[in-house]
């Protein structure tokens, strides 16, 4: 699968590799039993043509099963996407003026 992605010549051949080497993950993780079994495939991305697996709930799942009330708190932390506008993340100094405002 990921010799697929690392060699696809077009998206939607990229996209099939990855999204079968997602699914396999998510299977895995389900299989654990550490959480409740999640959808483990691909679906679309919102309106636009895009197939994905919509991860973010493989890492919300695990988080929600943790009974220390100080870890609980925490946030998760991990991901380097922590915008996801395109309008935001295309706009010249937008994303250096928004870590700037935040320290």
């Amino acid at each position: 699968m990921l010799r697929g992605v690392v060699t696809a010549g077009d998206y939607a051949t990229r996209e099939r590799h990855l999204c079968d080497a997602y699914e396999r993950v998510a299977a895995a993780q389900n299989r654990t039993g550490l959480t409740e079994e999640l959808y483990p495939t691909r679906r679309p991305y919102h309106s636009r043509p895009f197939q994905v697996l919509h991860a973010e709930r493989f890492s919300h799942a695990p988080a929600r099963t943790v009974t220390d009330l100080e870890l609980r708190d925490l946030p998760l932390t991990g991901g380097d996407q922590w915008a996801d506008s395109t309008d935001f993340l295309g706009r010249p100094g937008a994303v250096r003026a928004a870590v700037e405002a935040l320290g």
